[in-house]
């Protein structure tokens, strides 16, 4: 199997989307009248049993203040409350590939504002984009990056970031190359279910298909029922005055009482990832929101590993490979389990600087004092070995330069023979391997035969996999019968992309009988929409619109159809355009057919500034350079059409339409 580069998207194939099903949050348990008199919000719907972290401070207070210095505690928060580890100047960041300035500014009351800009061949400042930061993700310990919140209640990351170690701005993972993401990187749920704590959200809106949506209040930070599980009953029992200490303590997740194995999968659930290009597969029948400490990870989450094209296998090192590293230990082996994260890091406490080479010394010699610390390589001259001196993990778990994060450096924990190779920590370029194989990194807890088959086939579609990961899927599909319509959804949206219209119209109406999803709705609708079906297509999506009126992509895909097939009415399109940047002002691709509806419409004025706020999303965005520059040339702008084409030429992965306008332009002018 080999996976090559992800396959180009058909108009607006909303991958993650679907629509946000309302419920009354309900708790797992009734709680006591008494609980209600503290003011504790406790969480319904989707992850029920969740309370505010400020309760558990009351009985553990010395904890809890030792844990807000921990990374965990502080990696989310508004711009306003999150410690501030950036440096904050006038001076823009420039990237070089994508030729673009970056800026973050500060307010006096603490909120950040994002800016990014061209420049073009006059030297003028153009494509501008400004927004308020409205998250702040990670602790800064080594690094930073920051979201913004559509009106819709998606989350995108920025592309720009903060290396604590290089104490510097510079393009976020995954952008430092000349076509990334831009400003539209949607968050998921799989990046906040490790990145925060559970937001109270509705039963159900974690589901395959669901949009990736949050309310604007969300925790602040990985709280401590992300390992103790919800602690809504703990604390009523603890509030209404509970003298049975074993009733007490049963009410939440020790995990000094659970087995080694299920005390792992609460660290390995964010910090056991194989591969940052081939992640791992929630089990179809199980919610983002769904795992609960103590239960085994291996029932909520399906882990993926990869072989790597002339990659030696000890050369892939990431960011999150902690514990993948560390089970890769003799010593981890020979523990027979006795060895695990919490033999170096307690989660509620952080080590100070200065402490920490006695710290986890003390961890090593809980096994090796008197045995392999008397070797010579640890003696002096005279043959003594200084116990105090020793600093055990800069030798055999030394820190070396991440691939996926190329800015930083990270403790290897294989643990190791030493001195350590000087060149891990060598410089390395964002890149992006070539996987050859894709296995399962437990076999013996991995689901099996077709079912097993299924689950490798999703993985590599996610990944960007195309016809052959679809026709392997298919084929286990039809030996299976499974209720989640995750898998399905895949195999959609898959024939979409393969341009497979027909057999892409037939799973979605046999889909739709099944789940009566929006989604598939608007995705029939496109498949139609290539089949030249418009009228049936127009009435799926506004059927779907009907079922889901705040989805963006809907309107998008209706506006983008009535422009192309009732441009004698563009009354209609502009409407479905508005509403879709309404939802999503950062769909540049909508501000763009707005403008050609406008155009339409007869309103070049009004077409010119949605075609310039295309632009200022996407730099990229050739629809929107040729539709500005003929709109220049007809209101007889030559001279602009001229600098903002070639501008364009430089910036879209495809200038040979630009280049045909500015050849004409050139005829027209010399003529």
């Amino acid at each position: 199997m080999k996976l090559r580069d992800s396959i180009s998207v058909l108009l607006v194939l909303t991958i993650a989307a679907g629509w946000l099903m309302a419920s009354e949050p309900t708790s797992e348990e009734p709680l006591p009248s008494t609980f209600s008199t503290f003011g504790y919000a406790v969480t319904g719907g989707a992850a029920p049993g969740y309370v505010e972290d400020a309760s558990c401070e009351i009985c553990h207070r010395e904890i809890a203040e030792s844990y807000r210095e921990v990374g965990m505690a502080r990696s989310f928060a508004p711009p306003e409350s999150a410690v501030v580890v950036e440096t904050f100047t006038d001076e823009p960041y420039y990237h070089d590939d994508s030729r673009r300035f970056y800026r973050m500014r500060r307010s006096n009351e603490g909120g950040l504002t994002f800016e990014r800009w061209q420049v073009d061949g006059q030297g003028q400042k153009v494509n501008a984009f400004t927004t308020e930061v409205d998250w702040v993700v990670g602790s800064g310990h080594t690094s930073r990056v920051y979201l913004y919140r559509t009106p819709d209640g998606e989350l995108y990351q920025l592309p720009l970031a903060w290396y604590s170690q290089g104490q510097g701005w510079g393009m976020a993972p995954g952008f430092d190359n000349p076509e990334h993401n831009g400003v539209y990187r949607r968050v998921q749920r799989e990046c906040m279910f490790c990145h925060n704590a559970y937001p109270d959200v509705p039963a159900g809106s974690d589901t395959a298909g669901r949009p990736h949506r949050f309310p604007e209040q969300l925790p602040h930070g990985t709280g401590c029922q992300r390992c103790h599980g919800p602690g809504a009953k703990h604390v009523a029992m603890a509030f209404a005055g509970e003298l049975d200490e074993r009733k007490l303590q049963d009410s939440i997740v020790s995990l000094n009482e659970v087995s080694p194995e299920r005390r792992n999968d609460v660290c390995y659930g964010c910090h056991l990832q194989p591969t940052v290009e081939l992640m791992g597969v929630r089990r179809f029948e199980r919610a983002d929101y769904s795992f609960r400490p103590g239960e085994a990870l291996s029932d909520y989450m399906v882990l993926m590993d990869v072989v790597a094209q002339n990659l030696e296998a000890d050369d892939r090192f990431e960011i999150n490979h902690h514990p993948y590293r560390m089970e890769q230990s003799e010593c981890f082996v020979q523990s027979a389990g006795e060895l695990s994260c919490l033999s170096c890091h307690d989660p509620h406490r952080k080590v100070p600087v200065e402490l920490r080479p006695a710290h986890y010394r003390n961890a090593c010699l809980g096994c090796h004092e008197g045995t392999a610390l008397s070797a010579t390589r640890h003696a002096d001259e005279r043959g003594i070995v200084d116990l105090e001196a020793l600093d055990c993990v800069s030798c055999h778990m030394p820190r070396r330069r991440t691939r996926d994060v190329v800015h930083v450096a990270m403790t290897d924990h294989k643990i190791q023979k030493g001195p350590p190779d000087p060149s891990r920590l060598d410089p390395l370029e964002e890149s992006q391997s070539v996987l050859v194989d894709l296995k399962f990194h437990r076999p013996e807890e991995a689901p099996q035969g077709a079912l097993g088959e299924a689950y490798r086939a999703v993985a590599v579609i996610k990944a960007g996999g195309g016809a052959d990961a679809l026709d392997h899927l298919e084929k286990q599909l039809a030996q299976l019968s499974i209720e989640d319509p995750a898998p399905y959804l895949s195999v959609l949206r898959t024939q979409l992309h393969t341009l497979r219209f027909q057999q892409a119209s037939v799973t979605a109406s046999e889909l739709y009988a099944r789940f009566e999803d929006p989604l598939i709705l608007e995705w029939w609708a496109l498949a139609l929409a290539q089949l030249d079906r418009f009228e049936q297509a127009q009435l799926l999506m506004e059927w779907a619109i009907e079922k889901a009126p705040e989805r963006a992509e809907l309107h998008y895909n209706l506006g983008n159809l009535l422009v192309k097939h009732r441009p004698d009415e563009p009354r209609l399109a502009v409407s479905s355009l508005r509403r879709a940047v309404e939802l999503r002002p950062n769909l540049a691709v909508g501000w763009s057919y707005l403008g050609q509806a406008l155009e339409l419409d007869r309103k070049p004025e009004e077409a010119e500034g949605a075609y310039r706020r295309a632009l200022s999303v996407d730099p990229t965005l050739e629809h929107a350079y040729l539709h500005l520059g003929r709109l220049l040339l007809e209101t007889d702008r030559g001279g602009e059409a001229d600098v903002l084409l070639r501008h364009g030429a430089q910036n879209v992965s495809r200038p040979e339409q630009i280049q045909s306008l500015l050849a004409s332009l050139s005829q027209d002018s010399s003529g």
